[in-house]
């Protein structure tokens, strides 16, 4: 049987924000990396493999297979997210998503998690602790649903490429038919991607891409931008 709240988490339309973020692309496009279709599929093609997989990738695994280490990743993501418009981005989308999901009735019980954690948060901690990044609470939400890891991880990847996909739509911009084209490219990637992460360790997470970084701080300083970050 087809599972429903998996795609309904999946859904590319969720009103988080994601649609507001390029992750990067933006800077990329104005700085010259990113000119064409086939630059773009490369692009989406390594900031799965080397930024998003080993890191976000391995967090939603090991939170779906573990919903109690939620609090460990959470904190893993606010130090491993470095730039400021990645970590806000993944901070605001998580909050979105977390207060879309409190309306859903299978999700109640993952609420009530979080509280919880708040609750037993020492006070230093309780600014961070209540602020949850988008990839904690998918996971936790893929782990109500009844999610495997190895699906969440790859719906989760899914749902990241359809959003570079977008924004170079946008951005570039090309057609979407030739969006659909570079998705079409990347599904045998999210495949190899899922099978290689759903079983890793939660310690294990983590990218370093420091030209991806930087341009991702570069996106706030671009002189006109369509996106957030």
């Amino acid at each position: 049987m087809m599972n429903l709240r998996l795609l309904q988490l999946g859904d590319s339309a969720l009103p988080i924000g994601g649609y507001s973020q390029s992750w990067g692309l933006e800077a990329a496009i104005e700085r010259g990396p990113v000119r064409d279709a086939a630059n773009l599929e490369s692009w989406a093609r390594s900031f799965l493999r080397e930024v998003l997989g080993p890191l976000e990738g391995v967090v939603v695994g090991a939170v779906v297979r573990s919903p109690k280490c939620a609090v460990d990743a959470n904190r893993l993501l606010w130090a491993s997210l470095s730039p400021p418009t990645l970590r806000n981005a993944s901070r605001d989308m998580g909050g979105q998503l977390l207060s879309l999901a409190a309306t859903w009735e299978w999700a109640a019980a993952c609420g009530l998690a979080f509280a919880g954690s708040h609750a037993n948060a020492k006070p230093q901690a309780v600014g961070v602790f209540t602020q949850w990044h988008h990839a904690v609470v998918f996971g936790c939400l893929a782990a109500a649903a009844g999610a495997t890891p190895r699906d969440a991880i790859t719906l989760y990847l899914h749902q990241a490429a359809l959003g570079v996909i977008s924004a170079g739509v946008r951005g570039v911009p090309i057609g979407h038919t030739h969006g659909q084209q570079i998705l079409t490219r990347l599904h045998d990637d999210i495949a190899e991607l899922a099978e290689k992460l759903y079983d890793k360790p939660l310690e294990t997470a983590g990218s370093n891409c420091p030209a991806y970084e930087i341009l991702c701080h570069e996106q706030s300083r671009l002189y006109t931008r369509i996106f957030r970050s």
